[in-house]
């Protein structure tokens, strides 16, 4: 071969293995940038709130990408997807219940579900309860230690700082810990498991309650601090709106609420009656010594109680006494009222 065809030929070469190895370099930045573009958190708050998600037998890893994008864990399925792909874990992805949070990487949530089945303790939190119930269900099950639940949960700002995920005029979380089934983690921190209640509140009241607050005079901790008191006060279901409609009527006309549950509230002594020395309790939760509403919910309250609040029965009754079956007797007038008493024995 000619020398100047040699030379040309080495060139050429030379040239194509520069191409290539600029190529190669540019596709190893390209990667780097995808993957740190592509792996940051949703949320890059320090209190984002984790939420227990459970994935299915079964399901692929787009179906599960959707899961976390609907359970607001991750920002862009396809991108999950991707990296997926790129962490060659298709086919790792195990069914289970996971605790995740918006504030974990992309990269996180993919090796924690690749790790397998975390194991969770099934608790039922039921309507009524106030947070020293709540601690002391959660000490029993061994998941939390009861004196630091309660001293937490008596002061959102120690859980999530400023950054509270609902608005509180007051600093106590009570009524703020949705009741409902969880599925907790063994070696969740007393943080964790308020977030994550607190979470589920939330996620209700923003589909359930807020949309309806707009056609009510009352904000939603007013809406929480009355339902807490109906809920406390029912046995059956179908009193709840009628309950509901006797506070409202005698908030209306500027009456003490007399709500013996919110007295109970506040009485160190744990019993199924108001004692009348009680009625001198000088706490402005006491609702016969102070008008309106206490300053706070009293206990956690269904979603049930909560709609009877905004939608309640449509009534003149002033007052209700105990039937002693669970059952209570509604009347409009005082005198009304005491012979109904006298009629069940009080």
């Amino acid at each position: 071969m000619p020398d100047g065809m040699q030379a040309a030929s080495e060139r050429t070469e030379s040239g194509v293995v520069r191409f290539l190895f600029l190529s190669m370099i540019l596709c190893c930045a390209a990667l780097a940038v995808f993957f740190v573009w592509s792996n940051q958190p949703l949320s890059s708050g320090e209190n984002a709130l984790s939420k227990v998600v459970r994935i299915e037998q079964g399901i692929g890893t787009r179906q599960i990408a959707e899961l976390l994008q609907e359970e607001g864990i991750i920002a862009n399925p396809t991108l999950f997807g991707l990296l997926v792909k790129l962490e060659r874990a298709e086919h790792h992805l195990q069914a289970g219940a996971y605790l995740l949070s918006p504030a974990m990487r992309p990269l996180e949530i993919i090796d924690q579900i690749r790790s397998g089945r975390v194991q969770t303790v099934p608790v039922v939190i039921p309507e009524g309860f106030e947070i020293k119930q709540i601690a002391a269900l959660l000490a029993e099950k061994g998941l939390a230690d009861r004196d630091r639940f309660m001293e937490l949960a008596f002061n959102a700002h120690l859980v999530f700082g400023e950054d509270l995920p609902v608005e509180l005029p007051i600093a106590s979380l009570e009524g703020y810990l949705f009741p409902d089934t969880y599925h907790f983690t063994e070696g969740q921190t007393e943080e964790e498991l308020i977030g994550q209640m607190v979470s589920r509140f939330v996620q209700v009241t923003e589909d359930e309650i807020i949309p309806l607050l707009a056609d009510s005079e009352f904000t939603l901790h007013e809406v929480v601090t009355l339902a807490s008191i109906v809920e406390r006060e029912i046995m059956v279901d179908e009193e709840r709106p009628i309950v509901a409609s006797v506070y409202l009527n005698r908030l209306e006309v500027d009456m003490p609420l007399q709500a013996d549950p919110t007295v109970r509230y506040v009485t160190e002594e744990e019993r199924p009656v108001v004692l009348y020395r009680d009625l001198e309790i000088d706490s402005p939760y006491n609702t016969y010594r102070y008008r309106g509403l206490p300053p706070g919910p009293i206990a956690s309250p269904g979603l049930a109680s909560m709609l009877a609040v905004l939608n309640p029965a449509d009534t003149n009754y002033f007052f209700f006494v105990s039937r002693r079956d669970g059952t209570h007797e509604f009347t409009e007038t005082y005198n009304e009222h005491l012979r109904a008493r006298r009629q069940f024995g009080y």
